[in-house]
């Protein structure tokens, strides 16, 4: 039987500092067991035998000591990971793509899966995965053709929770910048305004969300008959301009914004020009960000469903890690609720 015992409560050797992190060396000195006994506690081998009483001294050494086993050597000994990593593009770290992220992590945790989110900088993928060895990653937008054969080289699973619709590009859950535009220009449109424009200011992040969200906008004026503008500025000054032409315009505008810090923007430029807010122009933005319900007036706004959309990455996430989970929760993307309308003072 496994139970080598060295002197219980032996001190460490020479040179190994308090603030060291505890190694399983560590626990066997403190138990006076050997290593090969602290592997079989903590990992509870159930080929070996071991005797109660040094089961609790290794137990209470580790707890004493503050060690945690390495998750390296723990997937090299399964064989599996318990990581997701999530990569996060940092033009896409805003509150609403965390949350969702955030969500996802929920439900991979209910089945015994650890999530952590990575905000891409400079970082290379490579030197990624030397520092943490997930059993998937999750990407947020498309991997180049080398971080995808990476990934596939180091076994690990590539699972697609996109955040817009790229072309050309194969994907399992995508949160649908489409039907977002679609929802702000409908809700316009019902409201009583008879033209709309479309705005975006410098901070958009990839090109391809407002691409997606006014497709959706300029579909759903189409159905309605109802002619739409896009329109961009880039500093104080061209926000300006175009609130000052729609000030002196006839009928009612409606202004699809491209975020709620967007539609904020636009509201305070509308307010400090005297422009009848929602009487002559009404906006929505997106997101549902908290300042949207204290800006003056408030701010009507688009609320993406996340939870949906958490809940199906999450299933595509152990369907690729052949994970079990109740597929009577699936939800067919065409019956997956995308948006919804938060309807407050400036429309």
């Amino acid at each position: 039987m496994p139970d080598e015992r060295t002197a219980p409560g032996s001190p460490a050797p020479a040179g190994e500092g308090a603030r060291r992190r505890p190694t399983s060396a560590d626990v066997a000195r403190r138990a006076g067991v050997s290593r090969a006994t602290v592997s079989f506690v903590l990992n509870d081998n159930p080929t070996q035998r071991i005797s109660p009483a040094t089961r609790e001294a290794v137990l209470a050494a580790a707890a004493e000591l503050g060690y945690l086993p390495s998750p390296h050597a723990a997937a090299l000994r399964s064989g599996r990971s318990k990581l997701v990593l999530m990569l996060v593009p940092h033009w896409a770290s805003s509150e609403t793509v965390m949350r969702y992220l955030e969500l996802a992590g929920s439900h991979l945790a209910e089945h015994g899966l650890l999530s952590v989110t990575h905000i891409e900088r400079s970082a290379p993928l490579r030197e990624l995965l030397t520092a943490v060895h997930p059993a998937a990653v999750l990407s947020l937008v498309p991997l180049s053709d080398e971080e995808s054969a990476l990934l596939a080289q180091a076994g690990v699973v590539e699972v697609h929770g996109y955040i817009a619709d790229f072309p050309d590009r194969t994907r399992t859950v995508t949160l649908n910048q489409e039907h977002m535009g679609h929802a702000q220009a409908t809700h316009l449109v019902d409201r009583g305004y008879d033209r709309l424009v479309y705005v975006a200011g410098p901070e958009i992040g990839h090109p391809i969300r407002p691409a997606g969200r006014l497709a959706g906008a300029r579909a759903a004026a189409d159905e309605h008959g109802v002619p739409l503008e896009h329109r961009t500025y880039r500093t104080e000054d061209e926000l300006a301009a175009l609130v000052d032409a729609w000030h002196s315009s006839e009928g009612r505008l409606g202004v699809c914004a491209f975020d709620d810090v967007t539609a904020l923007e636009v509201l305070a430029s509308l307010r400090t020009h005297g422009v009848d807010v929602p009487g002559h122009v009404g906006i929505v933005g997106m997101d549902d960000i908290p300042a949207a319900r204290f800006s003056e007036p408030p701010l009507t706004t688009v609320r993406p469903q996340l939870g949906p959309q958490a809940l199906a990455v999450a299933h595509a996430t152990l369907e690729a890690l052949d994970v079990p989970f109740d597929d009577t929760e699936k939800v067919a993307s065409g019956e997956m609720p995308v948006a919804a309308v938060v309807q407050r003072s400036s429309t």
